[in-house]
């Protein structure tokens, strides 16, 4: 009996791998983190880009950021793997799902198109008018000081070399992106919806900015991603197009 315990346990866990995004810090995504672990039939692995070691980004050319995620993939052993990036981390996801076998992706706020003039247009007019709360214009542009041009043109070059991987992930894919975005523009989910030839399936995020984890949503968030992840009859339940 202990053994057929032990053989269903491993047949339903689920192995996921989460990759940060450009610049992130621990605490953007621990809400995330430690939400997926206390699930038991989640066998979660996160890593830390090059580069991302310390507050400061330092030079690292993007593909080193390519290279480090492909080891850590290929470190789980195994065709199932359900991966998850955000942001930058979400063009690091995609790559590797255009060139190896994997069971689900996940991308949240996919980075293929930087900065949203619209929202933060609507921000700058916000701290003018000494509007109290997240404006979003210092989450788009606050954490430039501590990353050089150098990091930063890596990134951009990454953002186009990365469109040409969409069109061949041939796994699931569910997309997340919040509308009030300030970082990344709606267009950079768009683009990816319009290229993605497998399976998609696009969650829009009400009034919520870059920082998905950090949001007033992250529960509900999080809880969509889990019901993802596990499948079924709980995720087709609860499937929406718009939270």
């Amino acid at each position: 009996k202990i053994q057929l315990i032990l053989l269903l346990f491993l047949i339903t866990m689920k192995k996921v791998l989460f990759i940060h995004g450009f610049s992130a810090k621990k605490e953007d995504n621990e809400y995330f983190i430690q939400y997926l672990k206390k699930h038991h039939n989640i066998d979660l692995h996160t890593f830390t880009l090059p580069g991302h070691e310390e507050d400061k980004v330092t030079y690292v050319s993007y593909q080193k950021w390519l290279d480090k995620a492909e080891k850590e993939f290929l470190s789980l052993k195994s065709k199932k793997v359900i991966l998850i990036g955000h942001s930058m981390g979400a063009i690091i996801a995609a790559h590797l799902s255009s060139m190896h076998s994997v069971k689900k992706l996940i991308l949240l706020s996919p980075a293929y198109y930087f900065g949203s003039l619209k929202q933060n247009e609507e921000d700058l007019k916000n701290i003018f008018k000494s509007k109290k709360g997240d404006t979003g214009f210092e989450g788009c542009f606050s954490k430039m000081r501590h990353v050089s041009l150098r990091s930063f043109m890596e990134y951009i070059k990454l953002s186009h070399i990365g469109r040409h991987d969409i069109s061949n992930i041939t796994c699931p894919v569910l997309i997340m992106h919040g509308d009030r975005d300030p970082v990344i523009r709606l267009k950079s989910s768009e683009y990816v919806l319009k290229k993605l030839k497998s399976k998609k399936e696009f969650v829009l995020i009400k009034d919520v900015r870059h920082q998905l984890f950090k949001s007033a949503k992250k529960e509900t968030i999080s809880k969509y991603i889990y019901d993802y992840i596990c499948g079924g009859i709980r995720y087709f339940v609860h499937k929406r197009k718009e939270i």
